[in-house]
């Protein structure tokens, strides 16, 4: 069995190896419901979405070009924000959908001749039978005469315990697909599965697709959310401050820091974190340490308008009297708010990198007694 494992494993990375050059793929087909309309074609990579390619529609008609290494997961939508993914694979294939379909989900039996968009329509399949075939084990259970005859009643149970492997078995068995890697990172990031599962599963994908976008994207999201948390070490950090200078951790390690990270929404549930961040520059401002606020902000992050009933972005704004370091990660534009939750988080660090303390408790006064005890370091 392990014998015959490897030689299917063999086939699949020769197969991945022998797709890894660039290769064309062509889409086309036809969006009802809409005549002449602006289609857009985006790439998810798994830590964010790039717009690829915009068309114009005729009488909802359209084709899309280009070049990929790998397959991927692809979004198309219209100007109203309209959206749903489908696999494309380096192949000709035709889409057929109506606009009203366009709904931030997998199509399903609608595009075809792509072999990865069949292989997540055959995993979602055979789920949905695993599940259907769990469901009526479960109802079965509940039956009088089989939960009082210990044979039936076991030999229910063992082949509800065989179904559940089910979605264990189906990674591992098709772990060369990118399917697999991106269906095994959505798990993670909606919290369905632990980052020990990842790593588990990492130990196939990494022999059975090592050079897969997801598969990379796993192993660097691991890579950090350890650095972090087992070696306490604060990752590397680049990015353009509010003012539009850069900031580069790396050559700011001389002296410590305090990264306050925190998810903006409407201006009166802001305003309790700029406060926090007021005293906190007076405390950094006398010992020396570095005050860095990360503001996780989202594009679905709507205020009203003044003077209208239309509704805008809000965006956060300089302000003179903010002599700390403010960086906006807009929709996860930073790669270290990628790997965290969104909850707060603060994290003292030293001249090292070393991380010293990490609060994820709202309490200015607790950081603040932290602060206190490093006073003589920097």
């Amino acid at each position: 069995m392990k014998n015959l494992f490897l030689v299917s494993l063999f086939i699949s990375i020769s197969i991945f190896k022998a797709n890894s050059q660039e290769k064309e793929f062509v889409l086309s087909g036809m969006i009802g419901g809409i005549q002449d309309e602006t289609l857009f074609l985006y790439q998810e990579t798994g830590e964010n979405v790039i717009l690829l390619d915009s068309v114009m529609t005729k009488n909802g008609e359209f084709q899309f070009s280009g070049k990929m290494e790998h397959p991927f997961v692809a979004q198309i939508g219209l100007a109203k924000s309209r959206r749903a993914k489908i696999f494309l694979s380096p192949s000709k294939m035709n889409l057929l959908v109506h606009k009203d379909e366009l709904k931030d989900d997998f199509l399903s039996k609608k595009l075809t001749g792509s072999e990865t968009q069949n292989r997540y329509e055959d995993y979602e399949f055979k789920l949905q039978t695993n599940n259907h075939e769990k469901l009526k084990i479960a109802n079965d259970l509940e039956l009088r005469e089989v939960y009082s005859d210990s044979i039936k009643k076991n030999t229910l149970l063992a082949k509800y315990k065989r179904l559940n492997k089910f979605k264990k078995e189906y990674f591992h068995n098709y772990a060369s697909s990118p399917v697999v890697s991106y269906l095994i990172f959505q798990e993670y990031f909606g919290a369905k599965c632990s980052l020990d599962d990842v790593k588990e599963y990492l130990k196939t994908l990494n022999i059975a697709n090592p050079n897969g976008m997801y598969v990379k994207n796993l192993n660097k999201r691991v890579e950090t959310i350890e650095q972090i948390f087992m070696k306490n070490e604060f990752p590397d950090l680049r990015s353009i401050t509010l003012k539009g200078k850069e900031f580069n951790f790396a050559d700011r390690k001389a002296k410590y820091h305090l990264f306050y990270i925190w998810r903006a929404w409407t201006p009166d549930k802001n305003k309790s974190h700029y406060q926090a961040l007021n005293q906190l520059q007076i405390n950094c401002k006398t010992t020396g340490i570095e005050l860095v606020s990360l503001i996780r902000n989202s594009s679905y992050n709507m205020i009203p308008a003044e003077g209208a009933k239309k509704w805008k972005q809000w965006r956060p704004t300089l302000d003179p009297s903010h002599e700390y370091i403010e960086i906006e990660s807009i929709d996860n534009s930073v790669d270290l708010i990628k790997y965290l939750d969104r909850n707060f988080h603060a994290f003292i660090v030293n001249s090292e990198g070393k991380i010293l303390y990490h609060q994820t408790t709202f309490d200015t006064n607790l950081l603040i007694s932290e602060l206190a005890k490093f006073v003589s370091m920097p």
